[in-house]
Formats: structure tokens, C-alpha cells, sequence
């Protein structure tokens, strides 16, 4: 069947096709993703329905559209071998290119090298950029050590608090704190102490009357009896008394002043064993540690009166010592706690010490390894560096000791000098 102006009969499009030529392999200078693949697809499907349109007018335009749709269906084709390659590149054509190209990726790699090394921060700016490697190992050596301290520290100080805590709560729960328990056993013991220097003042009473007893029965021994032994036969007469009774009289006044002193004697004895038991007792209480002031925690002193005005100044204190031992308690739980907050913080301090030493020492291992040339410009610049500090430090320690002698100096003497000159 023809139409008006055809030369051959009508064909379909499909007729009009040919196989396509294979492609020449040509440089992939980058992998097309599959939304430019799907694009190229789409492209190609239009343009065969173009076609398609075009063949039902005229001939010239059906070939123009079949033409059309060969390139672009070996488009595709191309596209599609390089979406299922990626990265697939082609072979250099010759030794040129591939020294070419590796130097160029040598370049590449200089250059992001150089760009890293340009990233490192100055060694002036690290926390440990000026230490020596040996400076910075014993830093890191004696950081890891306090931290170690501060640790123990801190867990010791935790437990004792923990402890008094404890005992706090206790004591709480009993309704008796430690002053008012301290409060309750030295007033028993005072009680008890009490009544032996009471003991002691009385036998010091009877000690002191029977010395004065015995005082006027010598007296009397020496005064009055013993003379008339040197008077004569009639004196005696005349004064009433024979010499029988003289005797009985002077033996009866000597066993009366010997029993008053050795009443006397017993009764000192009994005085000063009561006084010494009394403050015995205050010395093995604990009224000794809180009394020291009044040598609560020494020997006896040796008149009653002062032991026992020391024990009636003790009674009078017993009120402001329990106030002041539950007052230290609360402050002891406060430093306790406060102790555990400074050893954690200084352990943590330490350990920061530790963290950031060690990280300056990879990273010294690490510019070392990968930027020889900037290791060696920080290695000379640490040394000139710490050369000057120690410089620097020397002159101080001389400049401070001149200073220390000039003002230790005596002034010159202000005396006579030589002989004159002019003279």
C-alpha cells in the first residue's frame, strides 16, 4: 500500500532499525549516577515515540527520527556499561600517562599531608607543648601517683565520716548525745570523787585537832609537870602533891600526848590516801583530757582544799564541755566531708594531669611518625626554650640572693678612724 508522494510501499519504524555500530571504549572521566541513566532512558523513549508520530506523514522525518533513536539507544547502551562498571577506568596508554598519573596522586597525597601537618596546633599552645619527653613522663608519673593519694585520702575521710555519722544517727535515735553522755558519766565520777576529798578534809580535821591536843598535852608535860620532879621534899609539900602522884600524873599526860599523836598521824595518812584516791579518780576518767587546765591529768595536789576547789570548778564547767563536744562533732562530720570534696577534686585534677600528658605524648608519637621535618622544628624550639627558663631562673636565684646578702650587710663603723693626715 502507498501513499500519495511515496516511493516504496508503507514500512513500520521497526523496519527502519538497524543493529547500531558497537561503541569505541572512550576515557570515563566519571561514574553517572542512576538518575542521569533513568534521564538518558527517558530521552530515548521520547524520541522513539517521536518517531513514530513522524512516519505517519512523511518518510523523510521517519528516518530522522530513526536515526535519532539509534544514537540515542547506543547513548544508553554506554551509560548502562559505565553504571554497571563504577570506577572502571581505562589502562593508561603508555608509561607517560602512568608516571603522569602517579605523580599526580604522589601531589595529592603531599598536599593533604601538608594540610593535616598545618592543622597541628603549635606546641606553644598545648597544655604540655613545652615539656621535654622526660618532663612530661615524670609529670605524668607523679600525677598518677597523687591521684593515687588523693584517692586513698578521699576514701579514708569517706569511711570516718561514714562512722561519726553512724554514731551521730545513734546517739540521735537513743535521745543522748556525746556531751550529754560525757556530761552523765563525769558527774558520777565527780559524785564519787566528791566523797573521798570530803573524806580526806574530815580526817584532815582530826588530824589537825589531835596535832593541837597533842601540842597542850606537851605543853602541860613540859610546863607544869616536869618541873616539880626538881623541887624539894617540902616544896612539893607545900604545893600539894607527893612525888608518887607527880609521876602517875606525868605518865598519865605522856600516853595521853602520844595516843593524840598517833591519832594525829593516822588521821594525816587517811587524809592524804583519800585525797590522792579522789583525784586518782579523776585522773583515770575522762575528766583528765578535758580538764588539763587544772592538771586534771597530773598527781594529786597536796592540800585538800585545792582538790577540792579544783572538783567544784570542774561541776561549774560540765555544761559549756557538753555544748562544746556536740559542736565538734557537727564540725568534725563537716571537715570530714569537706576532705572527701577536696581529695576528689584533686584526684580528678591528676587525673586530667595524666590524660592530657598521655595525649601530648601520642601526639608527639604522632607528628614524630608522620611530619618528620615539624618534629624536628619542635624538638629544637622546646630545647632553646627550656634552655632560657633555666637561664632565667639562675639569674633570679642569683639576683635574689644579692639581694639577701646586701641586706644582711652590717653598716660600716661609725668609730675613730686613723691617725689624721694633716698632722
Amino acid at each position: 500500500m502507498k501513499f500519495l508522494g511515496q516511493e516504496r510501499g508503507d514500512y513500520m519504524v521497526s523496519d527502519l532499525l538497524r543493529e547500531p555500530p558497537a561503541p569505541a571504549r572512550v576515557p570515563v572521566q566519571a561514574v553517572r549516577d542512576d538518575k542521569v541513566a533513568a534521564r538518558a532512558r527517558e530521552e530515548s523513549e521520547a524520541a522513539l515515540r517521536r518517531a513514530q508520530a513522524a512516519t505517519a506523514v512523511s518518510p523523510g522525518r521517519a528516518r530522522e527520527a530513526s536515526e535519532q533513536a539509534q544514537r540515542l539507544a547506543a547513548e544508553e547502551r554506554q551509560e548502562t556499561a559505565a553504571a554497571a562498571e563504577p570506577a572502571a577506568q581505562l589502562q593508561p596508554g603508555s608509561q607517560d600517562d602512568a608516571r603522569e598519573r602517579a605523580a599526580s596522586e604522589k601531589r595529592l597525597v603531599e598536599a593533604q599531608r601538608q594540610r593535616e601537618m598545618a592543622s597541628v596546633q603549635s606546641w606553644k599552645m598545648r597544655p604540655y607543648g613545652k615539656r621535654s619527653d622526660a618532663g612530661l613522663a615524670r609529670l605524668i608519673s607523679l600525677a598518677h601517683e597523687s591521684a593515687g593519694m588523693s584517692e586513698r585520702g578521699a576514701g579514708a575521710a569517706e569511711e570516718k565520716a561514714r562512722v561519726l555519722e553512724e554514731r551521730l544517727a545513734e546517739e540521735k535515735a537513743a535521745g543522748q548525745t556525746r556531751g550529754q553522755a560525757f556530761v552523765a558519766s563525769a558527774a558520777t565520777v565527780l559524785d564519787q570523787t566528791e566523797a573521798k576529798a570530803k573524806k580526806a578534809a574530815e580526817e584532815a580535821g582530826r588530824a589537825i585537832t589531835a596535832r593541837a591536843a597533842e601540842e597542850q598535852k606537851h605543853i602541860h608535860l613540859r610546863d607544869y609537870l616536869e618541873p616539880k620532879r626538881d623541887l624539894s621534899f617540902f616544896e612539893r609539900r607545900r604545893a600539894g602533891v607527893t612525888l608518887k602522884q607527880l609521876e602517875a600524873d606525868i605518865s598519865e599526860v605522856s600516853a595521853d600526848r602520844a595516843a593524840l599523836r598517833t591519832e594525829a598521824d593516822r588521821a594525816e595518812t587517811a587524809a592524804r590516801d583519800a585525797r590522792e584516791e579522789a583525784w586518782q579518780l579523776v585522773r583515770d576518767s575522762n575528766l583528765a583530757g578535758q580538764f588539763r587546765d587544772l592538771d586534771a591529768d597530773k598527781p594529786s595536789p597536796k592540800d585538800t582544799d585545792v582538790v577540792t576547789a579544783r572538783l567544784a570548778t570542774m561541776r561549774e564547767r560540765l555544761p559549756d564541755i557538753e555544748m562544746r563536744l556536740d559542736r565538734r562533732d557537727a564540725q568534725a562530720l563537716a571537715r570530714l566531708q569537706g576532705e572527701v570534696i577536696t581529695y576528689t577534686v584533686a584526684a580528678a585534677r591528676s587525673r586530667r594531669t595524666v590524660v592530657t600528658g598521655q595525649a601530648e605524648q601520642v601526639l608527639s608519637k604522632t607528628i614524630a611518625t608522620k611530619y618528620p621535618e615539624l618534629h624536628d622544628i619542635e624538638t629544637k624550639a622546646r630545647r632553646s626554650h627550656i634552655v632560657e627558663q633555666k637561664r632565667a631562673a639562675a639569674e633570679q636565684s642569683r639576683a635574689r640572693a644579692k639581694e639577701s646578702a646586701g641586706y644582711h650587710r652590717q653598716p660600716p663603723s661609725q668609730g675613730r678612724g686613723g691617725p689624721s693626715m694633716g698632722r
